[in-house]
């Protein structure tokens, strides 16, 4: 194991991430420790779930991410480590990792705190961040604590489909602020069955009846559709910032009506 990776709402501007890069490094020989990101909106973990569903995937088997969003545990949102695909996840059990994965973990272990650890307020270096260079230093997950069934689970939001229309969510707003929905190209293709489309979000106002392979494929200023790298309906303004300008929120609806 070689990498550590952080993803947190610090935005960069304190000093928590440099505390503990300072402890893995002088914790961890050899340690090469990444910024996933620092930018998730404060408290908002179903968007930091995001990020990683769609990034942890590229990194090698050993790897270990921590995870600093509502980090202070309590006996509802235990401090779990999570084992899936040869990487590990550490972090308070919120919901947040069952928006992560659709399987079922390798193996869950609660993290058992010291008595000075549960006074901190900053678990992310005292707890999280000394568990990490537990198992970067060849210690076993199951001595950290253990071993539990279940996680804190949290339900998806999923589209809502009939033979005409499916209704989406935004699940996502890039730093383009793109529009990235719940609606995959898979679904989008199962209900259209060739038909013509009119996609919209928010109103009718702000929609297309085309789908673009890239942003070039329209003028500057009009709103496109394409499927991304994620196979999934993103809604953009060529050169423009669309969430922003219309007032589009994490989990407002999108329609895709077929005729």
């Amino acid at each position: 194991m070689s990498i550590i990776t952080l993803t947190t709402d610090w935005h960069n501007d304190d000093f928590y991430s440099g505390a503990i890069k300072g402890l893995l490094y002088s914790k961890c020989q050899g340690v090469n420790v990444i910024d996933i990101t620092h930018k998730i909106e404060s408290f908002k973990y179903t968007q930091a779930a995001f990020v990683l569903r769609n990034a942890f995937s590229f990194y090698p088997e050993g790897t270990i991410h921590l995870i600093g969003i509502n980090s202070d545990p309590t006996n509802d949102h235990p401090p779990i480590c999570l084992k899936i695909k040869g990487q590990y996840f550490l972090g308070v059990a919120s919901g947040i990792f069952s928006l992560m994965f659709s399987e079922k973990p390798d193996l869950i272990v609660k993290i058992e705190e010291t008595h000075e650890m549960k006074l901190s307020s900053f678990p992310e270096l005292t707890l999280f961040a000394e568990a990490a260079s537990f198992l970067f230093n060849g210690g076993e997950m199951q001595k950290l604590g253990p071993v539990l069934e279940n996680q804190t689970s949290h339900v998806q939001y999923m589209p809502a489909i009939d033979d005409n229309a499916i209704t989406g969510n935004v699940i996502y707003i890039d730093s383009y602020q793109n529009i990235i929905t719940n609606i995959s190209k898979e679904l989008f293709e199962q209900v259209r069955k060739k038909r013509s489309f009119h996609i919209a979000v928010k109103s009718d106002a702000y929609s297309t009846g085309y789908l673009s392979e890239n942003y070039s494929e329209v003028e500057i200023g009009d709103i496109l559709a394409l499927f991304n790298s994620l196979g999934l309906l993103e809604i953009a303004m060529r050169n423009g910032r669309i969430a922003e300008l219309i007032d589009i929120k994490i989990n407002s609806p999108v329609t895709v009506k077929f005729r």
